[in-house]
């Protein structure tokens, strides 16, 4: 996929969804994680909002605290 079809696509995201980009790709322009085991942490952190319905807030409390575990 390319960036302009990314683009293109975010205003169909939720804010929750919009919110875990952003954190991706601020830790890959960052240095971010590197670890294959916590790469998947994160995908599955970026799953389980949308499976366990949380409300944004506290997403983005869980995101910021997974973040700061490397």
């Amino acid at each position: 996929m390319s960036a302009a079809e990314i683009l293109e696509e975010l205003p169909r995201l939720s804010p929750e969804e919009i919110a875990a980009i952003y954190q991706r790709a601020d830790a890959l322009l960052h240095g971010g994680p590197s670890s294959p085991e916590l790469l998947a942490a994160v995908d599955e952190a970026d799953q389980s909002p949308r499976s366990e319905d949380l409300p944004g807030e506290q997403v983005q409390t869980l995101i910021t605290q997974w973040a700061h575990t490397e």
